[in-house]
């Protein structure tokens, strides 16, 4: 899966589906021409994702650690492994969360 930004994310970090581990990250790492992070998962060999999942950058409680939620799409195409997932959502930094709106705040007085 290609995200705008993995901050956070580490190899090793657990993958889930419905709240429940089925992988782990594997490996991350930048592709120079889009600038985008590449993460790649391997998943339980039993799970059967769509073409049209999506997986998530989350934190794991307020400030836990970083994991990969899947969720899964309604397509009849399953990906088979080695193919991309193409929806994807970044993860969200706290710090860039706290100072938005901290300045946006300050615009109000």
């Amino acid at each position: 899966a290609r995200f705008v930004s993995s901050s956070g994310l580490t190899e090793g970090a657990f993958v889930e589906v419905g709240g429940v581990l089925v992988g782990t990250v594997e490996d991350i790492k930048v592709d120079f021409e889009s600038y985008e992070a590449i993460v790649e998962i391997s998943l339980d060999p039993n799970i059967k994702l769509q073409d049209d999942s999506i997986a998530s950058i989350r934190t794991s409680g307020i400030i836990g650690d970083k994991f990969v939620k899947i969720s899964p799409g309604g397509s009849d195409i399953y990906l088979k492994s080695g193919e991309e997932i193409i929806e994807t959502e970044s993860s969200i930094s706290l710090e860039e969360l706290i100072s938005k709106y901290i300045f946006e705040s300050g615009d109000k007085d």
